[in-house]
């Protein structure tokens, strides 16, 4: 009888560790952009190398972290304003404006796929990025950390102006004219807006 006892109460004690141990390996937290993000596009022309950076996006995402490190993103999206991205010359901005369409497409939006730690710091982020009304899938290098509440990520990508149906920009009657590599860099914090645990 007491072997019997001793039996289920240990069935019991496994059940419910098993159940605690399950939720805390689906407690997911929640995070929004904090902060002024900064995202940079940089590409070259036949003048000279150019860039332009927008300061202002809106973003959420659901991260699970170990103590002061990030395991995993399960989800997270990043939308910025088409016209939020800026050179510092209104003509340039202008025809980067036309080229992206951006009367019509007024948000450039990344939505992640896949998210794959390749150690402590470093990762890589798969997603879909729409730009222009065209969406393709993108990888980033990805480096994360820690400070002050906040999980900081800085990564970059390597795209293409006609990866996504758009003419590379040209000036001054085509006499010069944008290369079609750019370079996309992004420096941004999350914060962490609640925890949930999924059942």
């Amino acid at each position: 009888m007491k072997i019997f006892n001793s039996i289920k109460l240990l069935s019991v004690f496994s059940l419910l560790l098993g159940l605690s141990f399950g939720n805390t390996l689906l407690a997911q937290d929640q995070y929004k952009l904090a902060g002024k993000p900064e995202l940079k596009v940089k590409g070259t022309s036949t003048l000279h190398d150019w860039e332009m950076t927008s300061v202002q996006a809106l973003g959420k995402a659901e991260m699970i972290l170990e103590g002061n490190t990030l395991k995993n993103v399960k989800s997270a999206s990043v939308t910025m304003k088409t016209q939020s991205v800026k050179s510092g010359t209104d003509k340039m901005d202008d025809l980067a404006y036309e080229s992206l369409k951006a009367a019509k497409f007024p948000d450039i939006v990344f939505t992640l796929t896949s998210f794959r730690v390749l150690d402590n710091n470093r990762a890589l982020a798969v997603g879909n990025l729409t730009i222009a009304g065209t969406t393709k899938p993108v990888t980033f290098n990805v480096e994360t950390g820690t400070k002050s509440g906040l999980i900081q990520m800085a990564g970059e990508a390597n795209i293409k102006f006609t990866e996504f149906g758009i003419k590379p920009p040209t000036a001054l009657l085509g006499t010069v004219k944008t290369g079609n590599d750019l370079k996309l860099i992004f420096k941004v914090s999350f914060q962490q807006t609640s925890t949930y645990t999924k059942n």
